[in-house]
């Protein structure tokens, strides 16, 4: 459903208008996640109900006849009642909504009007998110960035429309801040025929991840499209491929699942001789029929207390994971009653793979789930799709880190940066090398932070921290490399001799760089901080020991440059915490 521009006030015609009855239908059309094969949300559109039916006629009719707005209106109510008649597991949403700019920025939309329309029906602005198509543009970015905040005060979610169709794409981009980003069809159509394209929306999948938005790809309508998007990272979908807009909200069909698990099974080989497959790892937790009441799991828990999760089963197909946590913060600590432990036993969003599924492509895939269930158990399959057991993201991760350390090209599945392997390759490199600067990154006080603000949020700051000193990379001198050791602690790796001014620089762009991650409390306190051990407020920053040449024998080890730096990060760390800026320090006997 399109909202196009505002027109002249006047009596809608009967084609619009039937008294207070709409003369549209709503129609919804699913955007699906491929990896778990759950319904993420649908997309609201309208189609007309008298001689014009076509979208495309119905609006260009509007237009010429100056009813554009009251064609909007019309689509608008027609949705929300139809959404308010809807049974609750499906009313739930998000439901996506394509508004253009002029319609945005209309007080006719933009005022009471509109969630009042929703409060009427039992609605909230938490199930609608704005799709602000990028075929039109703001002239005003600024007035651009405040309804996006508007708007996002209200409740709703932030999409941005058709990307890459327009001309000033990456401005709204920008200015939008979306939550989800959706592709344009014009990327999509024949992708797996146009290098070009999939080198872009490759970028995209990297850039969404950073700014923790959701990337979907629109008019995927053919395999070979799709088998390519999961190829570069593409996660969500829509399209005629997956389920053609229906009158009432509906998932994808059976054949649609196995064959999208069979282009997953055949992405997720092994990357690396010495990779291992999750089924080696998997442990069979307590499980429970669908149909369980809250009681029954409440007494599950409370015989089991070292067990974290209870799987739910539909005969042998896993149903849903229910976690310690969320249960009881759901039922107060206490479910002594009947209520089912699912209401409506609606399909929770679980991640399923094979247990061939290597381990090192899995931590990359669960580590890019969002935010509210990124560290939920990951459910293990046959391949047939029956219930093997789980895998905790602790035990994953960890063993990911261990082949990582043994693969030559391993990546950090949290920062996609080299590991511990690679960097020590460069290292020795290095040593070889007449000049040369090795400097070690972490970050100070981010076990407090991580107390205080929790992991999701220290997730945030270590990608944070991985861009920052990837986006000076080219401040350091040619040939240099950077890599992620684990949690809190980068390498960099210089071929040649490195200026104060710039490891200055870095700590200058990590201190103020970092306000994006602040909240509305931090912001007015002037950053974000955290307690240490004596209970002070401390800031997170940036430490850098660096070692050079200078410093070290003719011939150097690495267990001497070790050492070295271990003594220089202590030093460092010491003056941070006296300035409380992120501060770098070069060991002594380098002459800076």
């Amino acid at each position: 459903m399109s909202l196009p521009s505002p027109s002249k006030p006047a009596p809608p015609p009967p084609w619009l208008w039937n008294g207070d009855e709409p003369r549209v239908a709503t129609v919804f059309q699913p955007i699906v996640d491929l990896l778990s094969g759950e319904v993420l949300g649908h997309e609201v559109l309208s189609r007309g109900l008298g001689p014009v039916e076509s979208p495309n006629e119905l609006f260009n009719r509007a237009r010429v006849e100056g009813f554009t707005y009251e064609l909007e209106r019309a689509c608008w109510t027609a949705a929300v009642r139809r959404i308010a008649t809807l049974p609750e597991a499906q009313r739930r949403g998000p439901f996506f909504f394509n508004v253009s700019p002029d319609v945005l920025s209309d007080e006719r939309f933009g005022g009471a009007s509109t969630l009042e329309l929703l409060r009427q029906h039992g609605l909230s602005p938490q199930q609608l998110v704005l799709e602000i198509t990028e075929r039109s543009t703001f002239e005003d970015t600024e007035q651009l960035r405040m309804l996006a905040r508007r708007y996002a005060e209200q409740g709703f979610g932030i999409a941005l429309d058709d990307f890459g169709a327009g001309h000033s794409g990456l401005v709204t981009l920008v200015h939008s801040a979306p939550d989800f980003i959706k592709l344009d069809q014009a990327l999509v159509r024949d992708i797996h025929l146009h290098t070009y394209r999939q080198h872009l929306v490759k970028s995209l999948v990297a850039f969404a991840q950073r700014v923790d938005a959701v990337l979907i790809a629109e008019g995927v309508e053919t395999w070979n499209e799709l088998a390519v998007l999961l190829r570069l990272g593409i996660r969500h979908a829509q399209g005629y491929l997956l389920a053609r807009p229906v009158s009432s909200p509906q998932r994808p069909g059976a054949d649609f699942a196995e064959r999208c698990r069979e282009a997953i099974r055949a992405l997720h080989h092994r990357e690396h001789e010495d990779d291992e497959t999750v089924g080696s790892m998997i442990i069979r937790p307590p499980c429970a029929p669908v149909t369980a009441q809250a009681v029954e799991l409440d007494r599950l828990f409370r015989r089991t207390p070292g067990e974290d999760h209870v799987v739910l089963l539909d005969g042998e197909q896993p149903h849903a994971v229910v976690t310690r946590r969320n249960f009881y913060a759901r039922f107060g600590g206490t479910a002594a009653s009947t209520e089912a432990a699912l209401p409506d036993a609606p399909r929770e969003a679980l991640m399923v793979v094979e247990d061939a599924t290597a381990i090192t492509a899995l931590a990359r895939m669960a580590m890019r789930r969002p935010p509210e269930t990124v560290y939920d158990p990951v459910v293990v399959t046959d391949a047939k799709g029956h219930f093997l057991g789980t895998v905790t993201m602790k035990q994953l991760i960890a063993r990911a880190s261990d082949l990582e350390q043994h693969a030559a090209t391993g990546a950090h599945p949290l920062t996609d940066l080299p590991g511990s392997r690679m960097i020590e390759r460069w290292i020795r490199a290095a040593l070889q090398g007449s000049a040369f600067t090795v400097i070690y990154a972490d970050l100070d006080h981010f076990e407090a932070y991580n107390d205080r603000y929790g992991f999701l949020q220290g997730d945030r700051v270590i990608r944070y921290t991985a861009s920052v000193l990837s986006e000076c990379l080219h401040l350091l001198p040619e040939g240099s490399n950077l890599g992620h050791v684990g949690g809190d602690d980068f390498v960099l790796v210089c071929p040649d001799a490195v200026a104060p001014e710039v490891l200055r620089t870095l700590c200058q762009r990590f201190d103020a760089e970092k306000v994006p991650l602040y909240g509305p409390e931090d912001l007015r306190r002037g950053g974000f901080t955290a307690k240490d051990a004596a209970g002070n407020t401390v800031p997170v920053t940036l430490s850098l020991a660096a070692v050079d040449h200078q410093g070290l024998s003719a011939n150097p080890h690495p267990a001497e440059l070790s050492a070295v730096a271990a003594s220089l990060r202590k030093r460092v760390k010491a003056v941070s915490a006296q300035t409380h800026t992120s501060t770098f320090l070069f060991q002594p006997g380098a002459v800076k």
